[in-house]
């Protein structure tokens, strides 16, 4: 044994002996009254080493036990002990435990020894007491020391921060000592001198603490170099703990002191060092990493209002970026961007939640009609309602983080606005149909930033809509956060709008700031339009492909499994049908994400309720100029009007059914993708999830479009207002559909509930199928028959109210208008049942011809051609199912109104009766003539194409109209496909098939006899007129005219029925094609009367013949 050994062994067994002798008791009685005297000695986390003891004594002697004391005696004891000690051998005692140094160097004491200050102190002739006159020395010292540069002793910080733990502790203990002592004024006047002395402690920590961590001072204490380098963004180290390990390592109540501290005083400095560094550490997380950490942490530091105040201030806060970048290199682009479950945001977050166990599996399940290959749908499910609650806390906690900086102070709050407005404004691109994802931000970043908008505009999203006059009409004209110069307006082009912005300025030559409730409304429109429906876009392009690479991945199985593939070739077909499987479940994974988000229906039902807020906002704006609408804005109660009650149908006398002219400036120059937006999110919830709708009242958008309906002329564009009917008809649709094919529930009932519907559903469709035969664009022709078929199919369905069958009735009595509404309805049921019939004689064709299998031997050519004969058929197929459809349809329409014994009188109208008739004659030799069998194809069901309903309802018509002579008249006068026997024959199927009893087909039968004896009597009349003169005939029809009239431009006279009925369909003189109305020709009274004239001489002629005497 050496002699260091032995001197180590001589000092344990020295302190054994001790810890038996009364001065180990004596040491024990010296803790009880560090206690009494309001501090307890703790010992440090991290000991410096001072003191070689050795190795622990085993042996210890048990202390002798203490005679018990009563409770108050023992209280008693404490105060008089607190109260007894000198406060300088109190501060001594104390600050020695806090710092854990000392100036006394002692065996007993595992504190560090200052020996250099010992040696100052001396020189100075000062006591070697730690005071608060001298503690900064202390401390300083504390801190020099060599060993803090020593890779194994913790960091200056961490030890700043566990005395001031040590602090709280002992303020603890005074704290208790002054409830013991309640009773003695002394102690609480000697407890708040020792609270004085621990404040001083304790600015001087919070002091230091910055001190360690400022680059400035990096030299100035020893500290490891992996310390030193971090400086402030040691604090973001710290922050990225576990909950847990955050409060005992860096307690909420410090940071606020040092807040407090260095608050004005370099706490914007080392703030941009912890946030940039927390930015930093998120750019590496996703929902499926640890994004908690530094979320959590951003949260806790702007929790502290300094903080909050600072961050946005800081200069990558929002610098000048693009697109991309601003989720980079903004202090909350990577926060906004990583935490969501958007594939774009970590392609491996759509594997990790709804990866599937085999991509090759046979078979498959489906969810909500999709198929999502082997997954379990109930897993599914789980993940969606898992990464849905995940994302929502998420959102929530980055809300809390920007409505914190924007308490922060108005300057912070314009910092928020500036960023949204930046947000938006890099993403201009996302507007456009087409978008390259990498020339935009990513749809989590969008997404989020939408959430957070949202919540920051629950506020005005009240149920009477309170506040919607605080939102500022004006906004667009003097507000630069949402650019719209190049947007296309609802009403305005743009040489009006910029005239109408320059007209504006001038009478507002210094307009006020605009408010907060203005900007995060538009604001949060903008994200709408540049975020959400943008993804809505995104998503339904992935769907789409998704669809297609199945239906693809099917075809090729199939051709696997006949044995399509050659032998050589079949290695090859096999890895590519690998491959596609592969890309499938990759791509049913995204859409699976994708629709975690989307398809949330608390974040939807969010959407919603701030565009039912938009929508009455849209109204208000149409009559700004209402005296109970105040603009602007002169009293705190804001409008004259409960805006809730508007939304639910009470219009309480705005004058939102009289406007007339053109709409306000003030809302025609607004950008037309806001109505636009509104309309494909409604379109977009009612493709994917319709049942939301049920707990979600449509008032307010039934109110939107029976006014705008009701006033044309507000918006230019004939698309938007046909989305408000794609939308209408889409209420008729089942909100269920079970796998077997069974529907179930509807939304069309709010058309019978809701007072505008009920009042002028009905009326603004039909003027509405009038106004779309000339919408001014290209697509006009064909965009026309869709907005007809949704027209049809929500008078359907609300045909059998009688409320809404009486404004049928009603308008059926403005014979002008009905005329042309039915005349447009049997222009399409021509065009419509002609083409889907013609469509289907090729159908037949095609099959036919593709029904003999290639040989094969084929060669490549005959293989080109036959695919791309199958190409032309299913191209027919889908037009044939599209024309029948929509003919289907207006056949239908016909039908139930001709029922109607009211309605029926604008049938027989002179330009409308012929046409009728003829349409129908036209069509029934179609179905039942000689040339129906070319009609038989397969699956006939496929094309929508039900000949034997088709018949049935035709026979109908007939018979609705069966007792009007007009109609008798006009089918008689058909020459080109009225026949008798092809009613026989009609009326042959209709019985062998049960679609009509023999009542029915009798008054059938007796129709067809007048029209029989019509025929003979008109012949018999021709007989008698015999030539016509060729002034006498109609221009158009070569028929005698009966009440002819001049043309204006042309000068042509023609019979009034003919021209009728021509303008119904064209507006212009057939002759010279320049504009005309009926108002406009002139009756030629001159040539009716000489017509007059000769009918009557020849009918004199034919009686004066005698009849030739035959017997």
């Amino acid at each position: 044994m050496d002699d260091s050994e032995k001197i180590r062994q001589k000092r344990l067994a020295k302190l054994a002996a001790s810890a038996s002798s009364p001065t180990a008791s004596s040491s024990t009685d010296t803790n009880a009254s560090q206690e009494e005297r309001g501090f307890l000695p703790q010992q440090s986390e991290h000991v410096p080493i001072k003191l070689d003891r050795g190795p622990e004594v085993n042996a210890v002697t048990t202390p002798p036990k203490k005679s018990p004391t009563s409770p108050a005696a023992s209280r008693l004891r404490i105060v008089e002990s607190f109260l007894q000690q000198a406060d300088d051998d109190w501060q001594n005692e104390a600050f020695e435990q806090i710092f854990e140094c000392t100036l006394n160097p002692d065996e007993r004491k595992v504190l560090t020894a200052l020996p250099d200050l010992v040696e100052e102190f001396n020189a100075e002739s000062i006591p070697l007491k730690f005071t608060t006159a001298q503690l900064e020395r202390v401390l300083y010292a504390r801190l020099s020391l060599e060993q803090n540069a020593s890779a194994s002793s913790p960091p200056l910080f961490d030890y700043l921060v566990e005395t001031w733990k040590r602090i709280q502790r002992v303020r603890s203990h005074i704290s208790s000592v002054v409830e013991k002592g309640s009773s003695n004024p002394s102690v609480g006047e000697v407890a708040r001198r020792r609270l004085e002395f621990l404040d001083t402690a304790q600015r001087l920590v919070v002091s230091y603490s910055g001190l360690v961590i400022n680059p400035e001072m990096a030299g100035s204490f020893p500290q490891p170099p992996s310390t030193a380098e971090l400086g402030p963004s040691y604090i973001a180290k710290k922050l990225l703990l576990t909950a847990d390990e955050v409060e005992s390592a860096l307690p909420r109540a410090f940071l606020e002191d040092f807040v407090n501290h260095f608050s004005g005083e370099g706490l914007d400095e080392m703030m941009g060092y912890v946030v940039t560094s927390l930015a930093a550490n998120m750019r590496e997380q996703s929902l499926i990493k640890d994004y908690q950490a530094p979320l959590r942490a951003l949260g806790m530091l702007v929790s502290f209002k300094p903080i909050a105040a600072v961050v946005p201030m800081l200069k990558n806060w929002n610098p000048e970026t693009t697109a991309k970048t601003i989720e980079i290199l903004t202090i909350l682009g990577p926060f906004l961007s990583k935490i969501s479950s958007f594939p774009d945001a970590d392609p491996a977050l759509a594997d990790h939640y709804f990866g599937s166990s085999n991509a090759f599996a046979e078979g498959g399940a489906s969810l909500d009609g999709f198929y999502i290959g082997s997954r379990n749908p109930g897993d599914v499910r789980s993940s969606m309602e898992s990464l849905r609650n995940i994302t929502a806390l998420a959102q929530s906690n980055l809300y809390n983080i920007t409505m914190n900086i924007i308490k922060a102070g108005p300057d912070s709050r314009e910092r928020v606005l500036q960023y949204l407005s930046s947000a938006i404004a890099v993403n201009k691109r996302r507007g456009r149909m087409q978008v390259n994802m990498r020339d935009v931000s990513t749809d989590g970043f969008m997404y989020n930033l939408l959430q957070v908008a949202l919540k920051l505009s629950d506020p005005i999203i009240d149920a009477k809509y309170s506040k919607l006059h605080l939102i500022d009409p004006d906004y667009f004209n003097h507000s630069k956060r949402l650019d719209v110069t190049e947007d296309t307006r609802i009403n305005a082009d743009k040489e009006t709008c910029e005239r109408y912005v320059k007209q504006w300025h001038e009478t507002h030559p210094n307009p006020e700031p605009t408010n907060f409730v203005s900007d995060i409304f538009y604001l949060t429109l903008g994200l709408h339009h540049y975020g959400l429906m943008s993804i809505i876009r995104q998503y339904t392009t992935l769907i789409k492909q998704t669809q297609e690479l199945a239906k693809h991945v099917e075809k090729m199985k199939a051709e696997r499994d006949s044995g399509a593939w050659p032998g050589p070739a079949r290695m090859l077909n096999e890895e590519m049908l690998k491959r596609f499987q592969k890309q499938l479940d990759k791509l049913i994974g995204y859409k699976l994400a994708m629709d975690t988000a989307l398809r949330n229906r608390v974040a939807i039902e969010h959407s919603l309720r701030f565009y039912d807020l938009v929508m009455m906002w849209l109204l208000r704006s149409t009559v700004i100029g209402s005296p109970q609408v105040h603009y602007p804005l002169t009293t705190k109660a804001g409008d004259s009007v409960d805006w809730g009650r508007v939304a639910r149908g009470d219009l309480m006398g705005l004058p939102l059914l009289g406007l007339s002219g053109d709409a306000p400036l003030s809302f025609g120059t607004l950008p037309e993708w806001i109505i636009e937006d509104i309309c494909e999110f409604y379109l977009f919830i009612v493709r994917y999830d319709a049942p939301i709708f049920e707990r979600n009242p449509r008032d307010e958008f039934l109110t939107f479009t029976m006014i705008f309906l009701a006033n044309p002329q507000l918006i230019k564009n004939p698309h938007l207002k046909s989305k408000f009917v794609e939308i209408l008809f889409t209420f008729t649709w089942p909100l269920w559909r079970t796998e077997s094919g069974q529907t179930g529930g509807k939304l069309d009932d709010v058309f019978s509930t809701h007072p505008l519907a009920k009042e002028l559903l009905v009326p603004n469709l039909m003027r509405f199928y009038v106004d779309v035969e000339h919408t001014g664009v290209s697509s006009q022709f064909y965009d026309k028959f869709n907005i007809r078929y949704n027209i049809s199919q929500i008078l359907k369905s609300v045909w059998a109210d009688a409320g809404h069958r009486s404004k049928m009735v009603s308008q059926s009595r403005n014979t002008e208008f009905f005329v042309r509404f039915v005349a447009l309805l049997m222009n399409d049921t021509t065009y419509l049942l002609d083409e889907s019939l013609s469509k289907l004689k090729q159908i037949q064709q095609l099959q036919i011809e593709l029904a003999d299998p290639l040989s094969p031997a084929a060669s490549r050519e005959d293989l080109q051609r036959r695919e791309e004969r199958s190409g032309f058929l299913r191209q027919l197929e889908g037009q044939a199912h599209s024309y029948m459809s929509l003919g289907n349809e207006t056949v239908h329409m016909l039908q139930y109104m001709t029922a109607n014994s009211e309605i029926v009188q604008p049938f027989m109208e002179p330009e409308i009766v012929e046409r009728l008739a003829a349409m129908l004659d036209f069509n029934l030799a179609a179905l039942v003539g000689p040339r129906c069998t070319e009609l038989k194809v397969k699956n006939p069901e496929k094309y929508r194409f039900e000949p034997k309903r088709l018949l049935r309802e035709l026979v109908d018509i007939y018979l609705h109209l069966a007792h009007r002579q007009e109609f008798i008249s006009a089918v008689a006068k058909d020459e080109r496909s009225y026949r008798k026997d092809l009613f026989s024959r009609a009326a042959g199927i209709l019985l062998k098939n049960m679609l009509k009893n023999e009542s029915e087909l009798s008054k059938l039968q007796q129709f067809i006899d007048r029209v029989e004896a019509t025929i003979q009597s008109s012949q018999a009349e021709e007989e008698e007129l015999g030539d016509v003169p060729e002034e006498f005939l109609d221009p158009l029809l070569y028929t005698l005219m009966e009440d002819p009239v001049i043309l204006p431009g042309s000068g042509i006279s023609i019979d009034r029925s003919t021209i009728k009925s021509h303008l119904l369909s064209d507006a212009h003189d057939p002759f010279n094609r320049q504009p005309l109305s009926i108002e406009q020709v002139i009756p030629n009274d001159e040539l009716k009367m000489r017509i007059q004239e000769w009918k009557g001489e020849r009918r004199r002629d034919v009686g004066r013949v005698q009849p030739m005497d035959t017997s």
